[in-house]
Order: C-alpha cells, then sequence, then structure tokens
C-alpha cells in the first residue's frame, strides 16, 4: 500500500472568491478589515473607474510575515491570537480568506507594505489572477514578490512610512455613480453610525478606526450623517437599551425602555428598567410557542440600543421626513455587529429577530415575556416592525469563544461565526442572543400598550357608563334619608332607566363587535400581507434587471421580452397593492386636509383595475372638486366599496361600464357613480346601509372574482360619509344609460 496525497487545483481560488465574498461592499469590508486587525486608525478606500486603492497606517508587513501569512490560504493566525499586537483590538478575521475579496473585484492585485520600526525595508507583490490555470496545483500559482527600500515607496494612510496598499486593477465590475454612492452607504456602515457620529463630537483617539472614502460623493456623505444624526438626536419616541457584562458568571442582563413624553399621547417621560436572567429566556420552538434555550448563560459581553419612530411631519429634523423614511426602508431594523463590524444581518428583508413576520402575523400576546407582564390588551399588535426601527446589537465573537473555552464549556457553546460566511452559527447562544433582544422588543410593546390604555382612561374614562348610574343609583339609595320622597322617586326612576338603557347599548355595541372582528382581523392580515409584498416585489425588480441586463449583453431577445413581461406584472402587483397605502400611512389615517377629488378617484379607479378585469371606469370629475376634510383612507376605503359595489352588480351583464362624475345643484356638490348592473329598488335601498344587509345574488359561475360579500360595503360608506359631513343615497332615476346611480354628497 503506498500513500497518496490531496492536490488543489489552482481554479479554487477564483471559485472560493465567488462564493465566499459575492458582492462588492462585502469585499471591500474585508480588506477594511484587515486594515483594523493591523492597527491602523486610518483606512482610505479610493474608488476610480480603473482601479481600486485601499491604504492604511497599520503595522505592515515584512518580507517573512508576507511570505508565512499573506501568500498562506486559511490561515489560523488571527484566531489563535484573538487580540491585535499594540492596540490589542480584538481580531475581526478568522476564516484566513480575506485576500479573495481583491480577486473577487479585479484581475490584477499590487500589495505594497512596510513594517513599523522595521530597517527601512518594505515589500511589493503583484498577483495577476488570469494567471490562474485549471488543471494546474495551487502550489505553483506565482506571485512575483519583490523587496525594495522603504524611502522608495509613496507614504501610506496620514502621510505615515509604514503600512499596506492594496492596489487593484482590470476591475470585473462596472463603479457608476449610483454603484459608488450605494457602496459609500454601505461602508459607512461597516462601522456602527452610531460610532461614527460620536466620533465626530470628540477628540481622536489613536485607538478610533476611520474609513475614509474617496470617489467624488462629498454630498452624499454628508447626507448620510444628517439622516444619523436625525435618527439618533431628534426624531425617536422610544429607545430599547440592554447590556450583559460577564454574563457567563452573573446570569444576568440589563434592559431598560425610555419613552419620550408625549408618546403615546397624553403620557409623560418615563424609562422602564428590567434585570434578566440569561438563563430564563425563551425562544421559539415552532407553532407558536417558545421554551427555554439554555439552563445556563451562553452570553458573556453584549450590548444593544434600538430607537423606535413613528414619523410624523411636524418634527424637528434636519432632512425631509420622506428621505428619513426611505433610510429606515432600506436600513432599518436592528443590524449585528462582530467587534464592531457589522454582519450581514441589517435591512428590513433580514429578520434575525422574527419582529417582522410576527408584526405580520398580529400576535396578541408574548410567549417570551414572563406572566408577571400579563395585561388584558392585546398589547403584541404594538411591536414594532423592522422599517420602525434603527439599531445596533453588538458581540465579539473572538471575546465569547475565549471565555467559554477558559470555563471549560463545550464546542459549539458559544457565539461563533459559520465557516466560509460572515453570519452567526445557530447555536444555542445564537439563539439566546436573539431572545434576549426580542425580549426587549415585547417588552417595549407591553409597556406602550400599558402607557396608551393609561392615557385613555385619564382622558375619557374606561368605566362603563351602566357602571357609572349604578353607581349613582346606589347613592342615591344610601341617601334616601335625606331626600324627600318625590325627588327621589323622580330621581331613582331617572338613574334605573338610565343604567338599563347603557347597559343595552353597550350590549349593542358589544354584539356589532363581535361580528366585525373577524373582518377587521382579516384587514390586519391584508396589512401584513401588504408588507410581505412590498419585499417579495423588491427582490423580483432586482432580479428583472438582473435579466435585462444579461438579455442585452449577449442579444438575447427573447429574454428580453420576458424581462418586460416581468415588469408588466410587477406594475400590476404594484397597482394592487397602493390600495392598500393609505392605511400604512399614519398622515393618511389621520389627516384632516380638503383633499382634491379627481387625483384620488383617478389613483383609486386605477388600482381597482387590477382587481376588476374588464371592467371599464370613465372619470368626469371637475379639477376644482374637494372632498370634505377627512383623511384619505376615509375617502379611499368608501371609493374602493363603491366601485367594489358597481363590480358585482355588472358581473353577469353584457356592459361592464362605470361612470364616476362630478356635480353640483342647490349648494351642493358630489360624485355620482354609476354602473350597467342588475340595478337596485331606489325606493328601498335605504336598508341597504345597514350592516350585513344584501339584496345581491352572485351567480356560482362569478363567485370567484367577486369582492367582499358580507353586507358592510354600503354600511361603511354611510358611516364614514356622515362622520365627515356627507352623504350617500341611490338616486330614484339613474343617469340616463345607466341601471344604478350611486351619489354621495356635502355641502359646497
Amino acid at each position: 500500500m503506498s500513500t497518496k496525497y490531496f492536490t488543489v487545483d489552482a481554479a479554487l481560488l477564483e471559485e472560493l472568491g465567488e462564493r465566499l465574498i459575492g458582492r462588492r461592499h462585502i469585499a471591500l469590508a474585508e480588506l477594511v478589515k484587515n486594515s483594523y486587525d493591523a492597527d491602523a486608525y486610518l483606512c482610505s478606500v479610493k474608488i476610480a473607474s480603473d482601479e481600486i486603492i485601499v491604504t492604511d497606517n497599520g503595522i505592515g508587513m515584512d518580507i517573512d510575515t508576507f511570505v508565512s501569512y499573506y501568500l498562506r490560504l486559511a490561515a489560523q493566525h488571527k484566531r489563535e491570537l484573538e487580540f491585535s499586537p499594540e492596540l490589542h483590538r480584538r481580531l475581526t478575521g478568522s476564516k484566513g480568506v480575506g485576500r479573495l475579496a481583491a480577486q473577487f473585484l479585479g484581475s490584477t492585485l499590487i500589495v505594497e507594505t512596510a513594517r513599523k520600526n522595521s530597517r527601512g525595508k518594505a515589500v511589493k507583490a503583484v498577483l495577476d489572477w488570469t494567471k490562474i490555470q485549471r488543471g494546474q496545483d495551487l502550489q505553483r500559482f506565482p506571485v512575483d514578490v519583490t523587496e525594495v527600500e522603504r524611502d522608495a515607496m509613496a507614504p501610506f494612510a496620514d502621510g505615515k512610512r509604514y503600512g499596506t496598499r492594496i492596489t487593484i486593477k482590470n476591475l470585473k465590475l462596472d463603479f457608476g455613480e449610483t454603484e459608488i454612492e450605494d457602496l459609500g452607504r454601505e461602508l459607512w456602515a461597516l462601522r456602527s453610525p452610531f460610532e461614527r457620529i460620536s466620533s465626530r463630537t470628540r477628540e481622536k483617539d489613536p485607538r478610533d478606526f476611520d474609513i475614509e472614502l474617496h470617489a467624488g460623493i462629498d454630498e452624499a456623505e454628508e447626507r448620510f450623517d444628517r439622516v444619523i444624526s436625525d435618527l439618533t438626536d431628534y426624531v425617536w419616541r422610544a429607545k430599547i437599551s440592554g447590556v450583559v457584562a460577564d454574563g457567563r458568571v452573573t446570569d444576568s442582563a440589563a434592559i431598560s425602555i425610555e419613552f419620550t413624553p408625549g408618546y403615546p399621547a397624553g403620557s409623560p417621560g418615563r424609562t422602564y428598567r428590567e434585570e434578566i436572567s440569561l438563563s430564563s429566556l425563551k425562544w421559539k420552538s415552532g407553532r407558536g410557542e417558545a421554551s427555554v434555550v439554555s439552563q445556563k448563560a451562553l452570553l458573556d459581553r453584549a450590548e444593544f440600543t434600538i430607537y423606535v419612530y413613528k414619523l410624523e411631519n411636524k418634527q424637528r429634523a434636519n432632512v425631509p421626513l420622506e428621505e428619513l423614511k426611505d433610510y429606515l426602508e432600506k436600513f432599518g431594523s436592528v443590524s449585528l455587529y462582530d467587534a464592531g463590524f457589522r454582519l450581514p444581518y441589517y435591512g428590513i428583508d433580514n429578520d434575525w429577530l422574527l419582529n417582522g413576520a410576527d408584526h405580520a402575523r398580529r400576535l396578541s400576546t408574548s410567549t417570551l415575556l414572563p406572566a408577571k407582564w400579563d395585561i388584558d390588551d392585546r398589547y403584541m399588535l404594538d411591536l414594532p416592525e423592522p422599517r420602525r426601527l434603527f439599531g445596533y446589537a453588538e458581540i465579539s465573537t473572538n471575546h465569547e469563544a475565549s471565555v467559554a473555552r477558559r470555563q471549560g464549556a463545550r464546542p459549539g457553546q458559544w457565539l461563533e461565526i459559520q465557516s466560509g460566511r460572515d453570519r452567526l452559527v445557530d447555536n444555542l447562544a445564537h439563539q439566546q442572543l436573539q431572545a434576549l433582544v426580542r425580549y426587549s422588543l415585547d417588552l417595549y410593546a407591553n409597556r406602550y400598550r400599558a402607557r396608551h390604555v393609561k392615557s385613555v382612561e385619564v382622558a375619557r374614562g374606561t368605566e362603563p357608563a351602566n357602571r357609572k348610574y349604578s353607581r349613582l343609583r346606589q347613592t342615591l339609595e344610601e341617601s334616601r334619608d335625606i331626600i324627600p320622597e318625590t325627588a327621589f322617586r323622580a330621581l331613582h326612576a331617572e338613574a334605573v332607566d338610565a343604567e338599563a338603557t347603557a347597559a343595552a347599548s353597550e350590549d349593542l355595541f358589544d354584539a356589532r363587535t363581535a361580528a366585525i372582528a373577524p373582518l377587521a382581523a382579516a384587514g390586519m392580515t391584508a396589512l401584513g400581507m401588504s408588507h410581505e409584498l412590498s419585499r417579495e416585489a423588491r427582490h423580483l425588480e432586482r432580479a428583472r434587471q438582473k435579466l435585462m441586463k444579461l438579455a442585452r449583453k449577449h442579444s438575447l431577445p427573447e429574454l428580453e421580452e420576458i424581462g418586460n413581461e416581468l415588469g408588466g406584472s410587477l406594475a400590476r402587483l404594484r397597482s394592487l397593492q397602493s390600495l392598500f397605502t393609505p392605511l400604512l400611512s399614519e398622515e393618511d389615517r389621520e389627516g384632516s386636509d380638503r383633499l382634491r377629488a379627481l387625483p384620488i378617484t383617478r389613483q383609486i379607479a386605477k388600482a381597482m383595475g387590477t382587481i376588476t378585469p374588464g371592467l371599464s371606469i370613465e372619470l368626469e370629475v371637475e379639477e376644482e372638486l374637494r372632498f370634505p376634510a377627512a383623511p384619505l383612507a376615509a375617502w379611499n376605503a368608501i371609493l374602493q366599496n363603491v366601485i367594489a359595489n358597481a363590480w358585482n352588480a355588472s358581473l353577469g351583464s353584457d356592459e361592464s361600464e362605470v361612470r364616476i362624475e362630478s356635480w353640483r345643484e342647490d349648494g351642493w356638490e358630489g360624485l355620482m357613480v354609476s354602473d350597467k348592473g342588475c340595478g337596485v329598488d331606489a325606493a328601498n335601498s335605504e336598508r341597504l346601509f345597514d350592516a350585513f344587509e344584501r339584496d345581491l345574488k352572485v351567480a356560482p359561475e362569478h363567485a370567484g372574482v367577486a369582492i367582499g360579500g358580507q353586507g358592510l360595503g354600503l354600511a361603511i360608506v354611510k358611516m364614514l360619509s356622515t362622520n365627515y359631513g356627507a352623504e350617500a343615497w341611490f338616486e330614484e332615476e339613474p343617469v340616463t344609460g345607466f341601471a344604478t346611480t350611486f351619489a354621495i354628497g356635502w355641502k359646497c
């Protein structure tokens, strides 16, 4: 028997670069992390159309270090050392493949490096990745390395004579203005943006680490800083903080939740504090259940800060409200940082805490909070979705591993990075971290709802009216001896009557609420679906853009046609989603302006076209017509229901046509909606405005495309119209050529 050995194909370098890096901002992040680990206080990134230069002022390398470590893939020295040599930073790298980031970006790599306190020598190396030959052994891949005089080499970052400079040429990717600005945002957030802002207001510390991007986008960087400043200083409504210190010994974490005055409305500012045992934390075990993660503490050091927002027009801010909303839409949620560098847990699509999913599910109570926080109200409805959050959780996997090993923990019982990916291994330590941060979000929802209930009690009183009358009757009976008999009888009779009337009214209200509750739940589910549709639409749009790029690059008209069809489908999807848009915006739900009727009617008619195929909607609405003062959501609901009724009435008709026109007469104005459907008995139509009254019978063959069907549409229309100073009715004589005309009117 003879011994044989594995050989490694040189093409593995290219495969690893593509699979382990994958995206340009991750590639640059790997190079920046190397500068941090080298004890640099400044890393300069210069991006041009034909090259990328990354320069630092770290300790640099001599030729022996370069050959031993840089040219050795998967070297484990960072994992073994744990700390950087001078500043004792916890090292960020652990896989030993960071240099492949350069190969992902370009085909030529030039490394220039000079060791701090060396004897005047420097190293220059050139790697030409195009010389990789499939079938050739990896150890035969050539690298040109030269030892040169340090003074002959250009200065490094901040003018230092030591450090490292990586120059990448023959770029594989396009770096236009849009790509560079997107890349800039990713790099600025690579280190915690909270730390970035605070460092601007304090003296420079040599232990700091700054990233400078030179790419001609200074204005974009200033705008980024203003957004971060507003989000962290001015516009937040609640701040959630947590810290774990020596957790493996103390088995404890501290959480605080600070509410600003007036949030919710009528509530004073207040901070809640909670001490919690790490070994008691629960995490989701499936089907909505939760169980204790571990009987022991698996975290040693962690901290997090999360800001909660309720963005409104009237608030102190340096940038437009829409810009803040746009930033949260793209980069909201809670990011995770390991040794100060962001892991790929960020943005609203990376729901690592599952609060986005649970927000959409409309849960009532938390399975993570202990019984002491139980309240009657459905507080989890106030769980903030990712786009209302901006925060970070800070850990150090190197620290966690070091402490755990010293305490004799078994492998897998601490936070660690997955091999080949900058993500955490999904072990019990990871789940304990998730459980801790998510516990704080559930506790926020609980305390918010408790504050809201209390503020309502203070403002209006929540005791049922029949109980108030009952106390009045009891007081009268107790005071009977001092009240004249005639007066007592009269007062007592009125009190008894008022008590009975109030009780009957409340019973009726409860009955109606019970009947409507399932529909309200369905509405909440629809809002959750709208959130999910938005996310999927973004994924589809990115896929479509890649498809179109490939089609044009390779001249494939069939592929381009598919891309165009996909674009049309996306447009219809967004049109359908716009039906829910007014319900998602607080301004649209609570505004009180007199809105122009034509653009709103046009928008709703277009959106309804997605779910009413073949229905022709003709608009003849005057430009000057304005609705009475009311939120957009109200008119959105009114018009949607009226058009839905017209569609249902037209099912089976030869002519699916609707006309919406404005009118003005005798000091009144409004809209008329006419259809050519089955018609209604106008003389007996008033009862149709009562809840659950419905005359229309949809044929079985049309049941699949009918909208609604619960008999609540006209009741909602009547209620909203009356509430905002309008009236709704069916015309006894429909507009000529139509079977039914529905009218809504208000005083001019």
